[in-house]
């Protein structure tokens, strides 16, 4: 019975001994340096269907009207733009940065065909909306499997 206390607690003092190492090596490295935003960001969105149409909501804050873009290609709807930075009058020394100033991007495929001609958009109070009338079309029908 000795002998399995003997090794266990040799297990154990190693093992802390591992752990301080390691603790230690944490506590001598230097902090990461500070990680700016991807050039590019995405904006929230919020896309639903209804009967008639697909309905885009985009979270823009900061973003003005006409630094947005937006562009609908086959089958792809893409929001582009720009939320530029507001200018510095004086050095800062920020204690926290957590707004994405920049280029951004967000393309939607789109689940079915639309009516281009009749896409309307509107902007207010920092969202964006797009609406996408559904294409007039055949709709889809149940196709009976009969057996010969």
């Amino acid at each position: 019975m000795s002998s399995f206390w003997h090794d266990w607690s040799t297990d154990m003092d190693q093992m802390q001994r591992e752990m301080e190492r390691l603790l230690g090596d944490f506590a001598t490295r230097k902090p990461p340096p500070i990680q700016f935003s991807p050039k590019v960001w995405e904006p929230a969105m919020d896309i639903y269907e209804t009967d008639d149409e697909l309905v885009i909501h985009v979270e823009l804050p900061g973003v003005k009207e006409n630094e947005i873009n937006l562009v609908v290609d086959k089958n792809v709807l893409i929001i582009h733009g720009e939320r530029k930075e507001p200018k510095q009058e004086s050095k800062r020394s920020y204690h926290q940065m957590e707004i994405v100033w920049g280029p951004f991007e967000r393309a939607v495929q789109l689940p079915f065909p639309v009516d281009f001609s009749k896409i309307r958009a509107s902007y207010e109070d920092g969202i964006l909306e797009v609406i996408l009338p559904k294409a007039k079309g055949e709709k889809a029908r149940k196709i009976e499997v009969k057996t010969p």
